[in-house]
């Protein structure tokens, strides 16, 4: 079975309506530029083949529509956005069909870092969003962050070159979780440019 790119482009549409709280499509034919008549033919193309269900107005992906997206999740603080952030998100990207960015929110920031963000976790939020590489981007949890993860069930977790996370460590934690996720590091032409660099640089 293969669905078009106008069909993939649906469904990736429906995981990031489901994840703001919103499964109505009503904002689709604006967003393809396309006839109603037009998006009523692919949204039943899409139903017969059993890649997306509708109760009342809302839809949502089944199983089977899931594994035509191909989600890559990646997270970080993003507050001075660089060159290795660019080069990282376009990685990430290439990686799947869906990129999905978690924020670290600002109390966590001051927690590993000793000191706040220069940018809120709203500026950054907003500065990641107009990233080109960015599907969606959200806030991550404030409490345990694997239970963002948990939420999305993403195929692949990418992790930066310059941040600290253990592979092994996120590798047990989706074991623990009874998820199937590949988790990959990726590497960076400019490992020297770092956000922390920047800032004792700059003295910020």
């Amino acid at each position: 079975m293969r669905i078009n790119n106008t069909e993939k482009k649906i469904l990736k549409k429906i995981v990031i309506n489901n994840l703001q709280g919103k499964k109505s499509l009503r904002n689709l034919q604006k967003d393809f530029d396309i006839e109603k008549r037009e998006l009523d033919k692919y949204i039943n193309n899409l139903k017969n083949m059993k890649l997306i269900k509708q109760i009342k107005s809302n839809y949502i992906l089944t199983d089977k529509g899931r594994k035509n997206i191909k989600i890559v999740f990646t997270g970080g603080v993003y507050d001075i956005i660089h060159p290795g952030h660019i080069h990282t998100l376009k990685k990430s990207k290439e990686e799947g069909d869906l990129l999905i960015v978690s924020i670290a929110r600002d109390d966590r920031v001051k927690k590993i870092k000793g000191k706040k963000p220069i940018n809120n976790e709203k500026r950054r939020i907003i500065l990641v969003s107009a990233i080109r590489y960015v599907d969606h981007s959200l806030l991550g949890s404030k409490g345990n962050i694997f239970n963002i993860i948990k939420k999305i069930k993403p195929d692949i977790i990418t992790i930066g070159y310059d941040q600290k996370h253990q592979i092994s460590e996120l590798r047990e934690l989706v074991k623990l979780n009874n998820l199937r996720i590949k988790i990959k590091r990726l590497e960076s032409p400019i490992p020297h440019v770092k956000s922390s660099n920047l800032r004792r640089k700059y003295k910020t």
